[in-house]
């Protein structure tokens, strides 16, 4: 990934996010229990006041589960991130590991639009063969 500047760039973004939402009581640690926990957690209580609010909402979502899974196994990021123009996350945003790409805008996307009990929950999205995915690959 191309330097960004920081507010184009998902690991800074992610960062910031964990500080913010720790205030707040979550436990965003980029561990995977954070991801299984507190994701749902979020998309359940954090209401927001109008588009910008779910878009920026949804875009630093998508920095924190794109890191964290980089992280805990050791993909990468590819393509473009943007801060304030989530909508081109859904299609230029994911991480790479072993051939499998993810774009973390995706499940958020359709979340937010279908709902919980379209969609299930993230903890239910991981466990449906996420994580071995990015473990072996396609």
């Amino acid at each position: 990934m191309k330097k960004l500047p920081e507010g184009d760039n998902p690991k800074q973004v992610a960062e910031k996010m964990s500080q913010k939402f720790l205030k707040k009581g979550y436990i965003l640690d980029f561990t995977l229990k954070s991801l299984e926990n507190e994701i749902d957690r979020i998309l359940k209580n954090e209401t927001v006041k109008d588009t910008i609010e779910s878009g920026k909402l949804e875009s630093e979502l998508t920095a924190y589960i794109g890191e964290t899974l980089c992280r805990i196994f050791d993909a990468n990021w590819k393509g473009e991130y943007y801060l304030e123009n989530n909508g081109m996350n859904f299609y230029t945003s994911k991480i790479e590991k072993n051939g499998f790409e993810f774009g973390p805008s995706h499940f958020l996307s359709y979340y937010l639009v279908n709902g919980k009990e379209s969609e299930g929950s993230f903890k239910d999205f991981l466990g449906s063969g996420l994580i071995d995915k990015l473990k072996f690959g396609n």
